[in-house]
């Protein structure tokens, strides 16, 4: 089964010094390298997304300039595993450089078959 991994970046990623955001981003391209952290389930390496204020949000109320959400995390980006189970996901998705630091939250979610 595929899950999708998204990716929020907390606040206090934004608190890194220059030197420790550069050592985190070579820890993440090493964790994509190896295909999920070693796991070799990563099926799509997904996207990085600009900030939340680059983007738009459409409501039937009409169009507005970023999410401007009620929220300390913003989505950074997403990846897809291939799995067994939603446990094996989360279990890859633990080894994500910065998770342990709460740089980082990670949802983990299942696709849906179409």
């Amino acid at each position: 089964m595929k899950y999708v991994i998204l990716i929020a970046n907390t606040d206090a990623a934004q608190n890194l010094s220059p030197a420790e955001q550069q050592a985190w981003y070579a820890d993440v391209m090493a964790w994509y390298e190896k295909g999920g952290g070693g796991s070799g389930r990563l099926v799509d390496s997904g996207h990085q997304l600009a900030a939340p204020s680059e983007g738009k949000t459409v409501r039937a109320s009409g169009v507005t300039d970023g999410p401007f959400m009620e929220t300390k995390e913003a989505l950074g980006g997403y990846s897809v595993l291939e799995t067994d189970t939603l446990d094996e996901a989360v279990d890859i998705a633990r080894t994500w450089p910065g998770v342990d630091q709460g740089w980082i939250t990670i949802e983990v979610r299942p696709t849906l078959a179409m």
